[in-house]
């Protein structure tokens, strides 16, 4: 058996993960760059001798439009099953005829790398007598096995954890999956549907860093987390009045900000700093001073519709900071109403807010106290 371009690789992906936690599943959360799913899928869309990759999915899943292999050539989305068993099998069932070999990958183990995945497909087709092969790792840690109420001690050195990627011949992998749904049964891997069936199957040592994302906290603390960074300005003249508005924070003073909207200047500029880290245009895009209905808007209403454009991109703010520069009125006492205004509207946590001022100094029109500017600057990170 040759790897000239047969192998078919099967990513099951469809599970909702429910040990995880968080707000999307954990095939999606970004790492550095990429998805865990992107991570996974493409380190095999760079092997020559894969033809296809099936990716096992639920058809209801929004995000999955947004992955960066969903229109490569290789790719091939099938339909996920209420288990990984199932999801598997309807992926064997929508492979070519042509392909002799199937790898079967967790969605959740990104971090396989190609030099191992390489040494597996070597081993495979050295050995002509076995239909399959599956990595192992020992166990570190000590186990205990749960017996009615109590918990009795095993000896680890007869414990392996299983890995993927597993390979398997297609034929005899259609078999196996085959009296498996028949008999009603369902497996953790395909090498006990394999063994079960009674065919032949290997294992050898796997990669220690091969590790697979169960929970949150399987994520290092110190993987990259792509914050997106964005600078946000606005500037406005004053006419006398009855007081401003800043970050929804009502200012006594003699003056009134001239504007189109609520004139809330600092909620203007956080929405731009916001908007320019996710990469999208500027308040003047979305709100126009030319549209009527923008007339007197609220500047809350401004950045709601802010972060409901950044959560399509499934990004959400991580902190912000911002200088106000005028002569009056003096922004230092309403500091601390300030944050927690920002907290609330924004979600995030008053410690990543920050709120500075400063004059001009009786430069300009802004120092004649004649106007008022916002400096702010806002990053982002990935919804988890």
């Amino acid at each position: 058996m040759s790897l000239k371009n047969n192998i078919a690789v099967i990513i099951p992906a469809a599970g909702s993960s429910n040990r995880f936690g968080g707000k999307i599943s954990k095939q999606f959360i970004k790492i550095g760059n990429e998805t865990v799913i992107e991570m996974s899928v493409n380190k095999f869309l760079e092997i020559e001798s894969v033809k296809k990759v099936y990716v096992a999915v639920d058809k209801h899943e929004t995000l999955l439009k947004s992955q960066s292999f969903i229109n490569h050539p290789k790719v091939t989305m099938t339909s996920g099953g209420s288990s990984r068993s199932e999801s598997v099998y309807n992926a064997v069932l929508d492979i070519d005829n042509d392909m002799d070999i199937i790898v079967i990958h967790d969605a959740a183990r990104p971090w396989v790398s190609q030099e191992f995945i390489n040494e597996l497909f070597l081993e495979f087709i050295k050995d002509q007598s076995i239909h399959g092969l599956y990595p192992v790792i020992s166990i570190n840690d000590s186990l205990r096995m749960k017996k009615g109420d109590g918990l009795i001690p095993v000896d680890r050195e007869d414990f392996l954890s299983i890995q993927t990627p597993q390979i398997y011949k297609k034929e005899s992998l259609e078999i196996a999956l085959n009296q498996m749904i028949k008999q009603n049964l369902s497996f953790t891997d395909e090498s006990q549907a394999m063994e079960r069936a009674g065919f032949k199957v290997k294992e050898i040592p796997g990669e220690r860093s091969n590790l697979k994302i169960t929970f949150e906290d399987d994520i290092p603390a110190n993987i990259d987390n792509n914050y997106r960074i964005g600078r946000g300005v606005d500037f406005h003249r004053f006419e006398p009045g009855e007081g401003i508005t800043l970050g929804n924070v009502f200012m006594e003073c003699n003056l009134s900000i001239v504007a189109h909207s609520d004139g809330d200047i600092v909620l203007h500029a956080l929405s731009d700093a916001l908007l320019g880290a996710g990469g999208l245009k500027d308040i003047g895009y979305y709100f126009p001073d030319t549209d009527i209905k923008n007339k007197d808007l609220s500047s809350v209403k401004i950045l709601e519709e802010t972060l409901s454009l950044l959560k399509q991109k499934n990004l959400q703010p991580h902190n912000i900071d911002f200088v106000v520069v005028c002569e009056q009125p003096k922004i230092q006492p309403y500091v601390e109403s300030l944050k927690r205004s920002l907290s609330n509207i924004l979600n995030i946590d008053e410690d990543f807010i920050g709120v500075k001022s400063t004059t001009a100094e009786g430069m300009g029109i802004i120092g004649k106290g004649n106007g008022i500017a916002v400096f702010a600057i806002a990053s982002l990170e990935n919804i988890q």
